[in-house]
């Protein structure tokens, strides 16, 4: 494997999503975040998994585009 993968701490995930440590264990829980790489008694996430669920959770809200007015017939 030629690329560097970057680990995140617990922190750091909770940080780039602001979230709070307990709801990041709930997400994780329900299937909604993937599961954490165990080393040890530490819990590290693949910065580039991270960014790919936060880019999904995000893709609704950025297509997003305001109503189009509907002009009234004269």
């Amino acid at each position: 494997m030629s690329e560097n993968i970057r680990l995140l701490e617990k922190s750091e995930v909770i940080a780039i999503l602001g979230i709070c440590d307990r709801t990041l264990e709930k997400l994780v829980r329900s299937n909604q975040f993937p599961e954490p790489l165990r080393l040890g008694k530490r819990v590290k996430w693949v910065d580039s998994v991270v960014q790919i669920w936060l880019a999904r959770a995000v893709a609704k809200q950025l297509s997003w585009e305001p109503p189009k007015r509907q002009r009234r017939a004269s």
